[in-house]
């Protein structure tokens, strides 16, 4: 049995694979071999056995193709830490007007105002994964109180109050950060009604476009011009179909665009074959979620 990489791996990246998992390790796009890791494309045989992501998502691969039998995993947890960054970079940045008084200060207008600050303030992160246990640690380390929703709830200091529902924590943050992966059961679930509910000022999505109503959210930022929508997706992304609204920070999908990230996001997709291999996989989906 041997791992083939549907993608290009360094022969470093490939030698550590090959000690972590025991197997010899390859970069095939085409054979459709038993063990596969793959970023977006992947073939499938009757010798397939486990397809493994290297992403924590897998809404931009075709699965509908998987027949049953194949197991398919995610790689949670990858990029956590620099996403999580991204997130307290778009929130700092409005929270402290730095582009809007750097504009100024580039005029000559050197003059102080007011600004916001984080400590104190209610987060609630939508999907208490890898990224969201990511979110919450700094979230803390600004003293900020932390609310999660995640289907499995589990004990954990870093959050301060876990709640059963996503209307439940949107009533009550100051800040909401959408961390969920795109499903069927994901898909459009901050709509009108999530909106408003919403007391706070600013929401930050670091996960998929598709997860928040595009309709929606446009007219709610319209009619609430001092609300802040901050992400690094977007819909129908790499193209911008509607003019981007004046209250919104948008980045073009960078948050996972760190290349040193890349190759420890190999590291822990290999360590979880290694799982597969000893019966103990993560991270296991359902492809039917993601048709």
């Amino acid at each position: 049995m041997d791992l083939f990489f549907t993608f290009n791996v360094s022969p470093e990246v490939l030698k550590k694979c090959e000690e972590i998992t025991g197997l010899k390790a390859s970069v095939d796009r085409e054979s459709g071999g038993e063990l596969q890791i793959v970023s977006s494309k992947y073939k499938v045989t009757e010798r397939t056995k486990l397809i493994q992501g290297v992403y924590g998502s897998l809404d931009g691969l075709a699965l509908k193709a998987i027949p049953p039998g194949v197991t398919v995993c995610k790689n949670s947890g990858a990029f956590a830490q620099s996403a999580a960054e991204h997130v307290f970079a778009m929130l700092l940045t409005t929270t402290k007007k730095i582009i809007e008084l750097n504009n100024k200060t580039h005029h000559k207008l050197f003059k102080k105002e007011a600004v916001g600050t984080l400590r104190g303030k209610k987060i609630g992160i939508i999907g208490y994964g890898g990224v969201g246990r990511a979110v919450a640690d700094i979230a803390k380390a600004f003293g900020m109180t932390v609310i999660a929703y995640t289907r499995s709830q589990r004990d954990d200091p870093r959050v301060d109050q876990f709640v059963v529902s996503i209307a439940r924590l949107i009533s009550l943050s100051d800040i909401i950060v959408i961390t969920l992966p795109l499903t069927n059961k994901t898909r459009g679930i901050i709509n009108a009604d999530a909106l408003n509910m919403f007391n706070g000022n600013f929401i930050v999505n670091i996960a998929r476009g598709e997860i928040v109503n595009k309709n929606d959210m446009l007219f709610y930022l319209k009619r609430n011009p001092e609300k802040y929508y901050l992400s690094d997706v977007w819909w129908d992304e790499p193209t911008i179909r509607d003019e981007v609204p004046p209250n919104v920070i948008l980045t073009p999908h960078v948050a996972d665009s760190v290349p040193a990230d890349f190759d420890n996001a190999v590291i822990m997709a290999c360590e979880n074959v290694k799982k597969y291999l000893d019966g103990r996989p993560e991270n296991v989906v359902d492809p039917a979620e993601y048709y």
